[in-house]
């Protein structure tokens, strides 16, 4: 019974609404506090994650935005990950393919990043006699 009433707070739903809920479930479960705070917690460290991974991919948009025109996103995809342009744009901002949103991952992070190193080495190598 708890676990189910538990399933049901929307978190989506204002903080004021979820704090009435959750206040219910002290009322109605007393000798179960611990563990709609456990599950509460849980909950909330989860999201705590999911900001983070947000956050994330903001800050990563917000860089490339702010230098779009200077970082050749097209030969990156082509030349570092053997993909299309689209490909890497989908990724970096966040666009929904097939059914759920994709990003950088991990590895694919490490890539983007020894690229651009690898761009700026190369860049700083030329020089016009």
């Amino acid at each position: 019974m708890l676990q189910e009433d538990l399933m049901k707070i929307n978190f989506e739903n204002s903080p004021e609404i979820c704090y009435a809920q959750t206040k219910e479930l002290f009322k109605k479960y007393p000798e179960q506090k611990d563990e709609i705070v456990a599950y509460l917690e849980k909950y909330v460290k989860k999201g705590m994650k999911e900001q983070g991974k947000r956050m994330k991919e903001l800050a990563l948009r917000v860089e490339l935005c702010n230098n779009e025109e200077i970082i050749p996103l097209s030969y990156i995809a082509r030349t570092y990950f053997k993909k299309s342009k689209s490909w890497l744009y989908q990724r970096i901002n966040g666009n929904v393919v097939n059914g759920s949103p994709v990003t950088l991952s991990k590895e694919e992070r490490i890539i983007f990043n020894n690229a651009l190193k690898d761009i700026s080495k190369r860049i700083g190598s030329i020089n016009i006699a």
